[in-house]
């Protein structure tokens, strides 16, 4: 049987651990940059655990928000993004993907071809086009 000094010894070891846990994933950064000239950029993004609200950006823009990964290594954020040139919903964070593409600061442009996210160190775009065209998208290639 445990005397208290031993419970006390394992409460302590477990909390040690959760803390050394915490500190090993450190705070990770999703910018998001408006750069659709014409019209309103409207975002609303989300985890399964965080609603972040609905925002309207302007041209150059930008909306932040900051989070601490999970210890499972599953954390995932989306965003839906419309706009007269096209809307979708996109996983702008998938910490699977996201450490090897973006490390710890994710920056995505919206454009008016569709979401970009910025490959670190290389600063490349990896770019996705709307999985919804707007209507302005489909009267421009069809004439």
């Amino acid at each position: 049987m445990m005397g208290s000094f031993d419970i006390k010894l394992v409460m302590l070891s477990v909390n040690l651990l959760f803390v050394t846990l915490l500190e090993a994933y450190p705070e990770s950064h999703v910018t998001i940059i408006g750069r659709v000239e014409k019209g309103t950029l409207t975002i609303h993004c989300y985890s399964g655990d965080n609603d972040l609200g609905i925002r309207n950006l302007a041209y150059d823009r930008s909306f932040e928000f900051s989070f601490v990964p999970n210890i499972l290594g599953n954390t995932k954020f989306f965003c839906t993004f419309t706009t007269q040139f096209g809307s979708g919903n996109y996983a702008v964070y998938d910490h699977k993907m996201e450490t090897e593409r973006c490390g710890l600061n994710c920056v995505w442009y919206i454009e008016e071809k569709g979401p970009c996210l910025v490959l670190n160190p290389e600063k490349n775009l990896w770019c996705q086009p709307w999985k919804n065209p707007g209507k302005w998208l489909h009267e421009t290639h069809q004439n």
